[in-house]
Formats: C-alpha cells, structure tokens, sequence
C-alpha cells in the first residue's frame, strides 16, 4: 500500500468517520483525480466502502485491527472473565470496543447450551442501537453523541431513532451503570452490557451478554460488574508492569 494510500486511510478520524472522495483528497493533499483512482482500488480491497456519495473504513480494514496487540491484549486478559459471565448466566458473552462512530465485537464466548450467537468477531454495532454503543456513549472519553445521532437508522421497528430519546437513554445509562437493548440490533435479540473502566473511569471496552429473551437485569448485572471490575484491574497492572 503506497503512502498516498495511507494518507487517504489517515484522512478519517474518530470525528469524521465519513467522509466524501473530495473531502479525503483535501486532508491528504492529493488532486481528486488522484484520490478518485486510489479510492476506487482501497474500495476493491476492502480498505474503505462507500456508503450513499461518502466513504467509510471498511471492515476489512476493520478486522486488520482486531490484530494490533493492544487489542488482542484485551480479548487475551478478558478471556477468562468472559468465560466465568458464560458459567454464571448461560449467555453468549459479548465483548465490544470502540471503533470509529461504531462499536466492534472483539471477543465472543459461547457454549453449546446458549443459542446461536447473533453475530461474528469483528462484526460492527451502531452506538445508538446497541447495548455496548450506549455504554460507550456513556463512558467514553470522546463526546460521540453527535456521531450517534448523524448515524442513527432504524434496524426494527424498536430502535431508537429519536435524539431526544436516545439521550434520555444515555443519561439513564450513566446513572445506572448499565445498558440495555432490547431487540433494537434484531428480532429476539436483547442485549445487557456493563464498561469496563480505566483509572479516569472512561471506558476501553463495553462487556455484555445476549439471549433470545430479556435477561434477569438483577442477576446479570452484578456478575457482569463483578467481570469489568476483574479485567479491568488486570489491565491496569499490565500497564504499569
């Protein structure tokens, strides 16, 4: 991949996660002609797809990262967590991060008696719909509010797509410590998902179960809790060893 190529790539940030073919070429500093050949070949890659008259990291590009050790520290050191949630509930164990104006499912933990899990590893959720976005829109270091609600669409017929709502939601996340999704993602689909804070309590990661029907939020919150507190105390003291 040619340099001008990364500098299209670099173009994008966590505040302008889309952007048009003239916007990319003006942060490169490449003429449009250039731009439009180098697009054109990043899109048949995989590296960024286009989405109505803008572009987008693809998930291509997406799924690369997952293998940057900073991510793969975090799945590693959540992993055994993840499994103590899967022992406890009996739920597909979700765990997200953040990635551009979405959230990316890092590691899943499943076992024969779940169900089916609803999606695959590197699979990207929307902040608005989903109940690891919410958390991240929470307790997260970056004010992603604004993303949400240019990004919001509607997946079924229960997903927010009110701004007014989806605040009220967020609000009620920060205050209880937890989110919620119920069937906003898909059909059948109910979600709870808990951060996993760092020292300044923002968060690095949203852990989270999902089953077919509405978890017991009583019973699942304390013990997913329990495993945001343990991974993040564990990578805290790999930071600082």
């Amino acid at each position: 991949m040619t340099a001008r190529s990364l500098a299209l790539l670099a173009a994008f940030s966590a505040e302008r996660p889309r952007l048009s073919l003239s916007e990319m070429a003006r942060r490169a500093n490449l003429p449009v002609s250039t731009a439009h050949r180098l697009v054109a070949e990043l899109v048949e890659w995989g590296a960024v797809e286009r989405v109505h008259n803008e572009y987008v990291i693809g998930q291509r590009l997406w799924k690369l990262g997952l293998l940057a050790p900073i991510r793969q520290n975090i799945a590693e050191i959540a992993a055994p967590h993840m499994q103590d949630v899967l022992f406890v509930t009996h739920n597909v164990v979700n765990l997200f991060v953040l990635e551009s104006s979405k959230v990316l499912l890092l590691e899943r933990i499943s076992g024969t008696k779940v169900g089916t899990p609803f999606r695959k590893v590197g699979d990207p959720l929307p902040l608005h719909a989903s109940a690891a976005g919410k958390v991240m829109l929470a307790f997260s270091r970056q004010d992603l509010m604004s993303q949400a609600i240019n990004n919001m669409t509607s997946l079924t017929k229960y997903t927010i797509t009110s701004p007014a709502a989806l605040q009220a939601a967020v609000a009620e996340v920060k205050r209880s410590g937890y989110a919620i999704s119920s069937q906003e993602t898909g059909l059948d689909n109910h979600a709870v998902a808990v951060p996993v804070l760092d020292a300044m309590g923002y968060a690095v990661a949203a852990l989270g179960v999902v089953h077919q029907k509405a978890p017991a939020i009583g019973s699942v919150v304390p013990v997913l809790r329990i495993a945001a507190r343990g991974i993040a105390r564990r990578l805290t003291s790999v930071e600082l060893s």
